[in-house]
């Protein structure tokens, strides 16, 4: 058995529990990384006790509610050494300093010892602004696990925008172009994350009846890339809000209860700003009775009020600048302080009260729901129902008159929008009654109402 160390510590049972969070907090500081067991007596011997799912848990507890911030990587599991189940606990992470309790600890052989004024000083003066170590960290992925279509779209969202003159030539030479590529050629993570097939981010949504988590709701997970997980997220959040409806002449306004440019500025800010590198964590969209909860894993830079972004006060910090960098050429965003600032803008001109918190585990903005009387949610007037198609579903439905049979992925390619967004304007048409799906999902075609739809 190896001595202790620098990166390693032993500990007898979690008696000594509190000892070792310093222990963890000390190690990172010092090697950015640490190993620790439960279960090795100071002689290095095992000792025997008792462990449980409730002993993992509490374990699991006081390590995330007092080593802050959390690192990158916390494995906790149980291992065999001479027979005996013992628990080892490994962390990672860069983002220093770390600290137990409160105060801050670095590692001096196998002792913890407190820092000094001087050294928690040069920490954060050498503390890194940005995460641009997790964006160039090269993968193994090639170029047949990246979305074309995706990627010459981007480039064409972003020389329209006049934030790039490059012509498409290859996947390859585009990537270079995009500084996606590593200098051995390597697809690094911010450009997999951009554009990779393989769906290599999860989001988190659900929507509840009431403002509490208690009552049972629908609750979903999705995967895929930042731009597919953007267009679902805000998908799915506006087709859980409520909207007013009134008729202008023969066109139908539809005004939602919170601006959907306010939802999305929030939106494409989560994943502009997400902390990738924490794999525990994942950006949550959640609506509640009262409320749409928007919170991403990584707080604001130095724990910064955003008001003073939105009031010029301070500069725009950028934690992925990479990602960013492609969000913003393409449209998606500009800066962070503009984005605040918009959307504050947006809510007080529609009555939209809204709220946000940032602490060390990421950034919460809330949007409060408008419950008044005039909104509820759309529902088909079969008098005047062409009034009221919106521009979307009539392009929908134009396609399907030229051909019953196509299908959603043919919809996505003529149309140049998400698989989730036409599947939820096939779901509003199929449920206002104007199209049908006949037979199954592989062999069926569509059928159009006409008594509800004239072309």
């Amino acid at each position: 058995m190896k001595e202790e160390s620098v990166v390693l510590e032993y500990k007898k049972s979690l008696l000594e529990l509190k000892e070792s969070v310093i222990s963890l907090s000390s190690m990172l500081n010092k090697s950015n990384q640490g190993e620790l067991y439960f279960g090795i007596r100071p002689d290095n011997k095992v000792h025997k006790f008792e462990i449980s799912k409730k002993t993992l848990s509490d374990v699991s507890n006081e390590i995330r509610t007092n080593l802050k911030p959390l690192p990158t990587r916390l494995d906790i599991d149980v291992v065999k050494i001479d027979d005996a189940d013992v628990i080892r606990i490994f962390v990672e992470g860069n983002d220093t300093p770390y600290s137990a309790y409160g105060r801050y600890y670095t590692r001096v052989d196998d002792g913890d010892i407190p820092m000094t004024n001087s050294q928690l000083q040069h920490f954060f003066e050498q503390k890194e602004d940005n995460y641009l170590n997790w964006e160039e960290k090269p993968t193994d992925y090639t170029f047949d696990d990246i979305d074309e279509e995706l990627l010459i779209k981007i480039i064409r969202l972003a020389n329209e925008k006049g934030r790039l003159n490059y012509i498409y030539e290859d996947i390859g030479k585009a990537l270079t172009k995009l500084k996606l590529l590593t200098s051995d050629g390597k697809i690094n993570n911010a450009g997999y994350y951009l554009f990779g097939k393989g769906k290599p981010l999860l989001i988190k949504e659900a929507n509840y009846p009431t403002d509490t988590r208690s009552e049972f709701g629908q609750i979903k997970q999705f995967r895929g890339n930042i731009f597919e997980c953007i267009e679902e997220a805000t998908s799915y959040i506006q087709n859980h809000i409520t909207f007013k409806s009134e008729i202008l002449g023969i066109e139908r306004i539809d005004t939602p209860e919170i601006p959907i440019k306010a939802i999305r500025e929030i939106v494409n800010n989560s994943f502009a700003h997400c902390k990738y590198a924490v794999k525990s964590d994942s950006i949550q969209f959640v609506i509640f009775r009262s409320s749409v909860k928007i919170y991403n894993p990584g707080s604001i830079y130095k724990d910064i009020d955003p008001i003073k972004f939105a009031r010029g006060e301070i500069g725009s910090k950028i934690r992925n600048i990479l990602i960013s960098d492609i969000l913003y050429k393409c449209g998606y965003i500009d800066s962070f302080g503009t984005g605040f600032e918009r959307t504050f803008t947006l809510c007080n001109k529609n009555n939209v009260k809204y709220y946000y918190k940032n602490d060390e585990f990421g950034f919460t903005f809330v949007f409060e729901r408008n419950f008044s009387s005039n909104f509820d949610k759309i529902k088909p007037d079969n008098d005047k129902i062409n009034d009221k198609i919106k521009s979307f579903d009539s392009k929908i439905l134009s396609e399907i008159i030229k051909d019953k049979n196509v299908t959603i992925p043919e919809l996505k390619k003529i149309l140049n929008k998400s698989e989730p967004t036409i599947y939820r304007h096939l779901k509003d048409l199929m449920t206002n009654g104007i199209l049908e799906r006949n037979g199954s999902r592989k062999t069926g075609y569509w059928s159009i109402n006409n008594k509800l739809y004239q072309e």
